[in-house]
Formats: C-alpha cells, sequence, structure tokens
C-alpha cells in the first residue's frame, strides 16, 4: 500500500518564508519584545515549522509564494507543485490563505495525467493572537481536477499554533507547537469522523529548525533550514510514515519554497 502526503506537503516550504512571514517575527523577537504576531516584515529566510500539517500561521495580502515537494512512493517518485497568496489582513482582522497544488508531476505510478493535469485548491482563514499565537480553519483539497477527482475527498480543519521562547545555556531558542482537528484526509482512510494532527518544531536558530509532525495518518520527522538569512528560501527534508502505518513503508521527501511581498 502506497500512500502520499504529496497534496498537503508541497507548500510546507512556502509556509516557512511566506505563509508565516509573521512566524519569522515569532523566532526572531519573540523573547525580547510583545510585538504583534502578524507585524508586517520583508520576508527573511526562516525554516519551516510542519512537515506535513496546516499551519495556523497564514499569509495576508501582498505574501505569494511557490513551492516545490518530492517524495519517494516505494520503487517510483512522485511530486507537487504549490502557488500560494494571501489576502485581507490577520493583524487586523482576518487573513485569507489560497493556495493551489499540481499534485502528480512526474506521472505517478503510470497515471493518465500530465504535467499540470491533476490538482486542487486549498483556503484558510486565520487570525493573530496575542503572545506569538495563531489561530485558523480551512478546507483543503477542494475543487479537484483531473486524476484529483476521484482520488480524495476534500477536508475541513481548525487549527491552533503558538511560538514558545525557550532559555537554554544563557541563549533563547523557539519551540513552535501546533494543534488541530479535521476530518477526511486528516483521518487513516475508511474511516468516518474527525481526527487530531499536530507538530512540534524545535528552533535551534530562525534559520535552523527540527520537526515531528502527526498528520492524522503519518508521523513525520523533518529538519529544515533556511540557507540565506535574507532571502525567502527554504529547504525541507525529511521521513515520511516512519511508524510505517496503515500498512505503508516508510517513505521520503523534500521540499523547497520560496515567497516574496508585493
Amino acid at each position: 500500500m502506497k500512500l502520499s502526503i504529496k497534496t498537503g506537503a508541497a507548500l510546507v516550504g512556502v509556509f516557512a518564508v511566506v505563509a508565516t512571514p509573521a512566524q519569522a517575527d515569532i523566532v526572531r523577537y519573540l523573547q525580547v519584545s510583545d510585538l504583534a504576531l502578524a507585524k508586517v516584515l520583508a520576508p527573511k529566510g526562516t525554516a519551516a515549522a510542519a512537515f506535513g500539517s496546516p499551519l495556523a500561521y497564514g499569509a495576508s495580502w501582498g505574501n505569494v509564494g511557490v513551492g516545490f515537494f518530492g517524495q519517494t512512493l516505494g520503487n517510483s517518485e512522485d511530486g507537487g507543485l504549490g502557488f500560494l497568496m494571501g489576502l485581507g489582513d490577520a493583524k487586523k482582522a482576518v487573513g485569507l490563505e489560497a493556495s493551489m497544488v499540481l499534485s502528480s508531476l512526474f506521472d505517478d505510478q503510470g497515471s493518465d495525467g500530465g504535467f499540470g493535469e491533476n490538482g486542487s485548491f486549498s483556503l484558510k482563514a486565520h487570525t493573530a493572537l496575542p503572545g506569538g499565537a495563531a489561530f485558523a480553519v480551512g478546507v483543503s483539497n477542494f475543487g479537484r481536477f483531473g486524476g484529483n477527482n476521484d482520488a480524495s475527498k476534500s477536508s475541513v480543519f481548525a487549527v491552533a499554533s503558538k511560538a514558545i521562547p525557550l532559555s537554554m545555556g544563557g541563549s533563547t531558542k523557539t519551540l513552535v507547537l501546533n494543534l488541530g482537528v479535521g476530518d477526511n484526509g486528516f483521518v487513516d482512510p475508511g474511516e468516518e469522523g474527525a481526527g487530531p494532527f499536530g507538530s512540534v518544531a524545535f528552533y535551534f536558530t530562525p534559520q535552523i529548525s527540527a520537526i515531528v509532525d502527526y498528520t492524522g495518518r503519518f508521523t513525520n520527522i523533518g529538519v529544515s533550514a533556511a540557507p540565506f538569512k535574507q532571502i525567502p528560501l527554504s529547504v525541507t527534508i525529511g521521513a515520511i510514515n516512519v511508524t510505517e502505518s496503515n500498512g505503508a513503508d516508510t517513505e521520503f521527501g523534500g521540499s523547497i519554497g520560496y515567497g516574496f511581498k508585493f
């Protein structure tokens, strides 16, 4: 049995540098100030905080990005390409993050869909909360086209995220906690109702993080890095389904994301 997280994870790299410009604010400044979560900053290189699960932090107006995700699937591989833009203002009220994922770029397992022929859309409404926290509700994998019409159902979810400064050895690190609940894609195949998901990311620096992520179906572990402090580019790599749940093997994947502000 081969299961993939590519639809959800294609934007992991984008989340690190576009969907969460405020996250960079949290990681760098929460320990020394009470800056609002959604303070508008020019995007800079920031490591990711999740590897498969949606975050409550999101893009507001002016934030745009692109992300690529690749994953092994037994003896083959596949990938996804995601595009993201923000609307509204999470600091003042509510931001709206809209994204599209092309979910099968390499003709996965002999499917008929060519490049750009399979995909879906996602929407997430999010708001900034005091103390480096955020809350969001959203729907993923709707408006499916191509082979995705029959592959899966859309999922609704609610999620909260919180950045916590930690004093360690005379320096301050950051822990980002993420907890949510969702249906369909967030529960095991064939199950009804809703189930939990979440992630924990430890930031050694704003540019390097280690992640443990439970998507509701899989437990993933990864590391993320933003190689250039002044360039909003991030790279995340890791192992998918390390517990080999649902009879599926552990696979490996990675993402690259780039974001910018207009």
